[in-house]
């Protein structure tokens, strides 16, 4: 009987490792957290995953993927200076010298706002506005509006700065090459009447728009730099008791009241959004060593009738995880974020955010004072993956 000699069979096929698929280390990549350590640390794999990482394209998913950019640290005036602090834990700590104006620019100049990744200044001694991009280094110098010299007006009381990008898709954080807006707010009083003005700036067109005008009785009006921008108005507490509402669509001015009851002190109380996307509002309130972290809706009726209604009451001991009693006089509402709907505390000499969807809170940094407070996000890829 003859047997038949068995041919070698030939060894199986090398299957490639799984990342060594480009689209699928790129997916990978993309659910990585947002903040810039995490995308830094998978650069440095190889150079491989450095040029995936530095992908236009990549960078562009992953900020629709996050939608949200993270909050890198923030900028506020120390010891007269505007500084940067960053938040980010070490060793990736941004130092402050990178995001840092020079020596005797705009460190005694009104910081009137900083989103969307600019930060706007009044110049007000020169009769004119600073926007000054940290991550690029951009600076933009833009005279007064001729409306304001005009009318006797020296100098823009609030504001805010705005992307004006209109691209579909496109998520705020990155935002460095868009145009932008400029939303400018000031008053002056002829007898005992408050004329307040908002003007509006392109940078695509490079012109202020005509004044808006309106007018309330005078009682002392005091602009809070605290604006909050919900849905396409911005809204800015303008004295105890009045909320200053510009609709950057109708370009029209409004005026409405504060919760009933709700503290006087402004920095105790900041205009919110509230879960449904309409406007709210929260405050400190309570007694002195127990307060209370209180946050309204404001309903509107089919005719028009404003009511605050009351959502939650909540001590703010057991919000920040804190063992130690809370002195209400050395607290305080430092900013509302809307990119992150989250808002920022002053706690004896330390700083937390509390995310207004969850209510966890973070302590983020200690040794801060009471002085004006800027939270600044960005995806900051450019600036790390270079």
């Amino acid at each position: 009987m003859s047997h038949r000699r068995r041919r070698p069979s030939s060894p199986p096929p090398v299957r490639a490792h799984p990342l060594e698929d480009d689209d699928l280390l790129h997916e990978i990549l993309l659910r990585l957290p947002p903040q810039p350590t995490y995308l830094l640390r998978a650069s440095i794999v190889s150079k491989r995953w450095r040029r995936l990482a530095k992908d236009p394209k990549f960078l562009s998913r992953y900020r629709i993927h996050h939608r949200k950019p993270p909050l890198l640290g923030h900028f506020s005036y120390e010891g007269g200076r505007f500084s940067f602090r960053s938040c980010l834990d070490p060793p990736y700590r941004i130092p402050p010298e990178r995001f840092s104006l020079p020596p005797s620019s705009l460190e005694v100049r009104p910081c009137l706002d900083c989103r969307h990744g600019r930060v706007f200044f009044d110049d007000y001694l020169q009769s004119r506005v600073i926007v000054w991009d940290p991550i690029t280094n951009d600076r933009r110098v833009i005279a007064h509006p001729p409306q304001f010299r005009d009318s006797g007006i020296e100098q823009i009381h609030s504001g805010a700065v705005l992307c004006a990008a209109g691209d579909q898709g496109h998520v705020h954080g990155a935002c460095h090459s868009s145009p932008f807006k400029l939303v400018g707010l000031s008053a002056y009083h002829r007898n005992d009447v408050a004329i307040i003005f908002a003007s509006v700036y392109s940078s695509d067109t490079g012109i202020w728009s005509d004044l808006v005008p309106t007018t309330l009785p005078w009682r002392g009006i005091r602009f809070s730099t605290k604006s909050a921008l919900v849905g396409n108005t911005l809204h800015c507490l303008l004295a105890m008791d009045t909320i200053l509402e510009f609709d950057l669509d109708t370009r029209m001015l409004a005026v409405t009241k504060t919760p009933p009851g709700a503290p006087p002190r402004h920095d105790n109380v900041q205009i919110i959004q509230s879960q449904d996307g309409g406007v709210g509002f929260a405050a400190l309130s309570g007694s002195r060593y127990q307060p209370y972290l209180q946050m309204w809706d404001r309903k509107v009726d089919s005719h028009g009738a404003v009511t605050w209604v009351l959502q939650k009451t909540l001590e703010l001991q057991k919000i920040l995880g804190l063992e130690s009693r809370i002195d209400k006089d050395k607290s305080s509402i430092l900013h509302y974020l809307d990119d992150v709907q989250a808002i920022f505390l002053r706690v004896q000499s330390s700083l937390y955010m509390v995310d207004l969807e969850s209510m966890q809170s973070k302590e983020l940094s200690k040794g801060i004072g009471n002085s004006i407070y800027r939270p600044f996000t960005s995806f900051f890829t450019e600036g790390i993956l270079q």
